[in-house]
């Protein structure tokens, strides 16, 4: 088993940029001189993680191409100044190519094994953990580029108090569910890898899923038109398309998995923002790793 805190600090040297390049999405621009007039502090930190996984060896150049590429699709699609027709091509080829990324099936990349076929209990199958550099850079750029985030705390406690009951109806019946098909059991624990799994579930899983399946899907479905029906097709699809995405576990994975997307589609519907369907994602998540067999019964 290997830990971050073994790991030399050139590796991990990447990921603290990216760390801190999608903790700083929701900062302001920064008002410089000419000819950098508003910079933004997250797209330097991001470009600052590519430099260094590049001078690491974390990525190949092809890798950085490929992290190039889906920036300029992303900015396409949500600049006005383009074409329609070219700004939804655009957004298609980069919903492709985001999907590719977070499967790892881009060439170029080493992502780094922290946890090698670990069982948490006798009756548990192994489990693997990456840090995976592909989906977290493929996160940032979604997050950053094309989906909508709160503009103050207040606005983010305000959507809090929207989503309080679907998350937790969320949650309880995710539970619930997984106890009666005994996908797990009530198994409370607290592992050394705690803070490193959640660290990692948080930002490089929980980020990058809910930018893909809800900033990006869900939503682009809602701006194809404004009656209800694009509301519940955009839920509907997002949530079937999140449980095929994890069918390589099993038909009961997916089968939960696409009962967890339609409960984290209900959360973003309410606001149409990101933060608190990461944090459910990632509360549930939790939940799951502290309280119950992890990451299934064998």
């Amino acid at each position: 088993m290997t830990t971050v805190q073994e790991l030399p600090f050139l590796q991990i040297l990447p990921y603290l940029f990216l760390y801190a390049a999608i903790a700083a999405a929701w900062l302001p621009k920064m008002a410089l001189y000419r000819p950098i007039k508003n910079l933004v502090p997250g797209h330097l930190l991001a470009v600052l993680a590519g430099i260094s996984a590049l001078v690491t060896g974390l990525i190949s150049p092809v890798a950085v191409v490929v992290l190039l590429v889906l920036a300029l699709l992303l900015w396409i699609s949500v600049t006005n100044k383009f074409p329609l027709a070219l700004r939804i091509v655009a957004g298609v080829l980069a919903l492709l190519l985001a999907l590719l990324l977070a499967m790892h099936k881009v060439p170029g990349f080493y992502n780094l094994l922290l946890l090698d076929k670990v069982r948490f209990s006798d009756d548990a199958i192994p489990f693997t953990l990456y840090a995976n550099f592909d989906k977290g850079m493929a996160g940032y750029l979604m997050l950053s580029l094309f989906c909508s985030r709160a503009g103050s705390i207040g606005q983010f406690l305000a959507d809090g108090k929207r989503i309080a009951l679907p998350a937790m109806l969320t949650i309880a019946v995710l539970t619930g569910l997984g106890l009666v098909t005994h996908f797990f059991r009530f198994l409370p624990k607290l592992p050394e890898s705690t803070l490193l799994f959640f660290a990692v579930n948080l930002v490089l899983t929980c980020v990058a899923e809910e930018a893909f399946f809800r900033g990006l899907i869900q939503e682009a479905i809602y701006r194809l038109g404004s009656k209800p029906a694009f509301g519940y097709l955009a839920i509907a699809v997002s949530a079937v398309l999140f449980g095929l995405a994890h069918l390589g576990g099993g038909t009961q994975y997916a089968a939960l998995a696409t009962v967890a997307g339609l409960g984290y589609a209900i959360v973003y519907h309410r606001t149409r923002r990101l933060e608190w369907v990461i944090l459910t994602h990632a509360a549930f998540n939790l939940c799951h790793f502290i309280l119950f067999t992890y990451p299934r019964l064998a």
